[in-house]
């Protein structure tokens, strides 16, 4: 048997997120992923209608790893340890973490992680409606700030400049404060401003739920 009839999807993305991991972004095309399973480019395109198909699916298997935070832990805890996790998981595979920013997976992995998204937003006291908005917004966040993270990275010239901008005005702390775009400290600030949100939100649900007939 060819390796080409021994092709899968599975076998397909598990090389891509090999060579996105040991080549980066730019080896992210058809013709080096057949490369490293030794087929036909073509080849891959009975398994998967373009490149973009490819590379949702990979985007799904660096979600594979990310575990399920403990059942027991407090709404809130679960989200910032869930959303964290993802955006870690995705940093840890170059080659595809600008593409998980962009199109957040919608594959197996992808919906096992929404699911438990959707049940912490419930379990906060948000109707459905609200639940769903709300995670599509933690989804939002997290995809911005995954790709600030994939294109950022240090104090650089930019940083100095912006730095001196916000020291400038009034009132304002020094700006060696600011934090690096994209980093782990500005995602976790920005994860944490998300939440008390939610939070927020959930207690007017509840207001609203428990308020008498026609108060004012």
């Amino acid at each position: 048997m060819s390796r080409a009839t021994a092709l899968t999807p599975d076998r397909i993305a598990e090389a891509a997120l090999r060579v996105g991991d040991r080549d980066g972004p730019p080896a992210m095309s058809m013709r080096r992923i057949a490369a490293e399973l030794r087929c036909d480019p073509m080849a891959l395109y009975r398994h998967f209608a373009d490149r973009e198909a490819l590379l949702d699916a990979v985007a799904d298997l660096a979600m594979a790893d990310v575990p399920e935070p403990d059942p027991a832990a407090a709404w809130d805890a679960r989200l910032r340890v869930l959303v964290t996790a993802v955006r870690d998981a995705a940093l840890r595979h170059p080659g595809i973490a600008g593409h998980v920013a962009s199109r957040p997976p919608l594959g197996a992995h992808g919906r096992r992680l929404g699911a438990v998204m959707l049940a912490a937003l419930t379990e906060a006291g948000l109707p459905p409606a609200k639940a769903v908005q709300s995670m599509q917004a933690l989804i939002a966040y997290a995809a911005a700030a995954l790709a600030m993270a994939v294109a950022a990275g240090t104090r650089d010239e930019r940083w100095h400049q912006v730095s001196e901008v916000f020291a400038a005005l009034p009132g304002a702390p020094p700006g060696a404060q600011l934090h690096v775009v994209g980093s782990a400290d500005q995602f976790a600030f920005g994860l944490r401003l998300l939440l008390n949100g939610i939070r927020a939100e959930a207690g007017l649900m509840t207001g609203e739920a428990g308020a008498t007939p026609g108060a004012q």
